[in-house]
């Protein structure tokens, strides 16, 4: 059995309506992970009150971060790195634990498609290369469009090196984790835009750029298994330098899958919390995204409500059965 006191669940509430929050807490959520909140320190300390009062913390950013600067080596870099500087001293006021970010070089994660068809007929996000046009997006998850540049491979590295030499002391001194995320979908290259963080060697790399406990990975086994990546030895390799957990199940490969219910995909959910707890894991696991059920507006594609408190109870058993 997976000692809950190291392995906790967390979840997105969305949206964070008081009664959202008491079902997170009902069903066992012990961490609530927010979006970029901005700078306002009294704001994310109002945010992390509120979350209290329903008996859970607030311990995790993610989504929404600026970062295209960063990423790209743009004209605005210094300021997002100086906002970055910002929010983690801001974090840890807060006494929270993991700023997860990613260094897609676009805004946010893909799919061509919010309506295939799931169990029971719920709708499931999907991704299909051969649906789009090599200069066209897919704008199902809300994203905005690429910039206007293109950056190489090698500068993609080269940057995220001088991103993590300049926060990862911040980041240090502050208690913070910062967990990179890979790439959704992880493509080589997507939209002509070469993309470098969908393999277990490159997260491996990267932890490897600025080593430090606080230069860690968030480990998204539904990002990783598409590209044809062994989850389970990823685990195993990156031991305690991942600090965070997506938990999310697919059926497919990277140019064509589909986000299954957690436990209706390709990947053995099972052995990655057995995988999990043979390195110690000790943060938490959320369940990411999860089919809308019937009744529920698909406004949010894979974060609404329902389909996610199912995961969250499967989760928690397979907690208990690791």
């Amino acid at each position: 059995m997976v000692d809950r006191a190291s392995m906790r669940l967390s979840m997105v509430v969305n949206p964070p309506t008081d009664r959202h929050l008491e079902w997170a807490a009902q069903v066992g959520v012990s961490d609530i992970v927010i979006p970029y909140p901005g700078v306002d320190p009294a704001a994310l300390a109002a945010t992390c009150r509120r979350i209290a009062s329903f008996g859970m913390r607030c311990t995790h950013v993610e989504r929404k971060l600026p970062h295209l600067g960063l990423v790209h080596g743009l004209s605005n870099r210094d300021e997002q790195v100086a906002g970055i500087k910002t929010l983690l001293r801001h974090m840890a006021d807060s006494h929270m634990e993991v700023l997860c970010y990613n260094w897609m070089p676009d805004e946010d994660w893909q799919r061509t498609s919010a309506v295939a068809p799931a169990r029971g007929g719920a709708k499931a996000t999907a991704f299909r290369l051969a649906d789009i046009g090599a200069s066209s997006r897919p704008t199902v998850t809300d994203a905005d469009g690429l910039p206007s540049v293109r950056t190489s491979a090698d500068k993609l590295w080269e940057h995220l090196h001088r991103f993590l030499d300049e926060v990862v002391p911040v980041a240090e001194a502050c208690g913070i984790r910062l967990a990179l995320h890979p790439d959704d979908p992880p493509l080589d290259e997507f939209a002509g835009q070469p993309r470098i963080m969908h393999t277990n060697a490159a997260l491996l790399r990267a932890t490897q750029l600025v080593p430090s406990r606080a230069n860690a990975i968030c480990y998204c086994v539904g990002s990783l298994h598409p590209a044809g990546e062994d989850v389970i030895a990823g685990i195993a390799a990156l031991g305690d330098k991942i600090a965070f957990v997506h938990a999310r199940n697919v059926r497919g490969t990277a140019a064509d899958f589909v986000e299954t219910w957690h436990d209706d995909g390709d990947i053995d959910m099972p052995a990655v919390f057995r995988a999990l707890k043979s390195i110690g894991y000790a943060g938490t696991v959320r369940p990411d995204h999860a089919p809308s059920m019937s009744g529920e507006s698909n406004e949010t594609p894979g974060y609404e409500m329902l389909g996610r408190l199912f995961a969250a109870g499967y989760l928690r058993g397979l907690f208990d059965a690791a």
